[in-house]
This record gives structure tokens, sequence and C-alpha cells, in this order.
């Protein structure tokens, strides 16, 4: 999984895996919303914890996390490639909003 995620993923996200666990945290340019994205991955019928759900105060919308406690498959490979794609239009939006405005 996480090479998947550093396969897939924009450039710039951070990936965390912390030791004994069946999860995977990774950041995503701030310019993605993770529960945007999650509602835009529901469509494809995939779905994602996005960090806010463990913040009181609405952080880490930059966040999310990936459960990995099950036999990898091609599908899965797909779904997190779906991910990443999506991940990466919703920088390219930004940025080219950030341009369109300056």
């Amino acid at each position: 999984m996480v090479s998947w995620a550093q396969r897939y993923f924009p450039e710039s996200s951070g990936i965390s895996y912390p030791q004994g666990s069946f999860l995977l945290w990774v950041e995503l340019p701030a310019a993605v919303d993770c529960v945007r994205l999650n509602e835009r991955l529901a469509q494809h019928a995939i779905h994602v914890a996005p960090g806010s759900l463990f913040s009181a105060s609405g952080k880490f919308r930059q966040c999310l996390r990936l459960n990995y406690a099950f036999t990898l498959t091609p599908a899965i490979e797909d779904a997190v490639r779906t991910v990443g794609e999506l991940a990466a239009e919703m920088v390219a939006d930004a940025q080219a909003h950030a341009v369109g405005v300056a």
C-alpha cells in the first residue's frame, strides 16, 4: 500500500505508516480538502477517512487515513490510483484558479 501511495498520490504528499499498524496516514497538498475528495470518491464507490474526522477542531482537512488490514488486490490498487488521480485533479484545479486570480 505504501508503494502505491508513493506512486499515485501527488508528489508533495507525506505518508506516515505507524509501526505495528494497518493504517496509512497521508498528508496531501493543502489545496486538497479530503472531505470534498471523499465526496468525489463516493461517485466511484471508494471511501477514505478524512483527517478532520479525527480532530475536534476540524484540523487536518488535507489528510486522510487508509486502512490496509486486508489482502491487497488489483482492485484495491485501482482504488488507490483513483484517490491519487482525484487528489491531483484538485491540486491542479487550485493551481489553475490561483493563476487565474493573480
